[in-house]
């Protein structure tokens, strides 16, 4: 019995926080809105928050190395745009799809090399490469979006598509994110992640190849963005040359939101899943309730600045401990 007990007190820790919030965001809309809880909505949520989840993934692991990547809205808007000139240009959509992730992928690469190479901090390399790839997805549809005439029934269903009234894309990116949580938490490459993330120079001076990582996941971020961008084109049936505005915000929020689930004050994959569900339950439940869209924005920002200031708080805390053993070892 007390076993038990302390298991479901256990649920109540700090780094569930998060998805107890969420839960109750979800009762209170239901509450408030009919609208909100219908089947056909609730689908609708979480199809939208796995197409961000799958936006953001990448840059989630970029943001626990201590890094950052606000490329991805841009290269999404490539990755569409390149799919969809493909597929207007008559090639199979398979291969339409490879070509645009391939594509969009050497953003992620020139940012590698940028800061890996040419020593550039990389907040200055990623403003340069997102200017270069919204433009680049202008000059691909000339300006303006590619419309097409019809999307290729496999792919509308794994957009649209349910298996038991559950989301095929949502089973998908569940999938996908079990598997991203795995090589995160039980693999080297997710401690050399995270290592870099608390202290580089330790983690350069134990032998951890700092630039392969950087580069893998840097071109991972982009592709995964590129993905991102193929499934809105599913979506809206047209490669669009503009993914910021809520894109950028919604993403960014998910991820540093995120880190106040599971691993408190660390980045990580299941917080930004949830995260991003919790986004656009908020964004959803706000816009049913008639409240305007300018306090959904204001409520974002300040989710945004909570999980920025967890972030912060604890890699301070982190140098604290680490300035104390020093000195212990020192007076020692």
């Amino acid at each position: 019995m007390k076993k038990v007990l302390s298991k479901l007190a256990s649920l109540f820790e700090p780094q569930y926080l998060l998805i107890w919030v969420l839960a109750i965001i979800v009762i209170i809309f239901s509450i408030l809105s009919p609208a909100f809880r219908t089947r056909s909505n609730l689908v609708e949520i979480l199809r939208s928050a796995c197409i961000n989840a799958v936006l953001v993934l990448g840059l989630t692991w970029i943001v626990a190395m201590g890094e950052i990547d606000v490329t991805f809205p841009d290269v999404a808007a490539f990755g569409s745009m390149v799919t969809a000139f493909c597929v207007m240009n008559h090639l199979p959509w398979g291969l339409a799809i490879l070509i645009g992730l391939l594509v969009s992928a050497i953003w992620g690469l020139i940012n590698g090399i940028l800061i890996n190479v040419f020593k550039v901090r990389a907040l200055i390399a990623i403003i340069g490469i997102t200017t270069i790839a919204k433009a680049s997805a202008y000059i691909v549809g000339k300006g303006s979006p590619i419309y097409l005439p019809v999307i290729n029934p496999g792919v509308q269903f794994l957009v649209y598509g349910k298996i038991a009234q559950i989301p095929v894309l949502f089973l998908i990116v569940l999938g996908i994110y079990l598997i991203a949580s795995f090589l995160q938490n039980h693999t080297k490459l997710g401690q050399y992640l995270y290592a870099l993330g608390e202290n580089r120079q330790a983690a350069l001076e134990a032998g951890i190849p700092e630039k392969p990582i950087i580069y893998s996941f840097y071109i991972l971020s982009a592709t995964l963005a590129a993905a991102g961008g193929v499934l809105q084109l599913a979506s809206f049936t047209a490669g669009q040359p503009n993914f910021q505005g809520s894109y950028f915000v919604d993403g960014l929020t998910a991820v540093f939101l995120g880190a106040l689930v599971i691993k408190a004050g660390k980045p990580n994959v299941i917080g930004t899943l949830i995260g991003a569900i919790l986004i656009m339950v908020l964004g959803n439940g706000l816009t049913l309730l008639g409240v305007p869209f300018f306090v959904g924005i204001i409520i974002k920002g300040l989710l945004m600045l909570l999980g920025v200031a967890v972030i912060a708080v604890s890699r301070y805390r982190l140098s604290q401990r680490r300035r104390a053993q020093q000195l212990a070892v020192a007076n020692y």
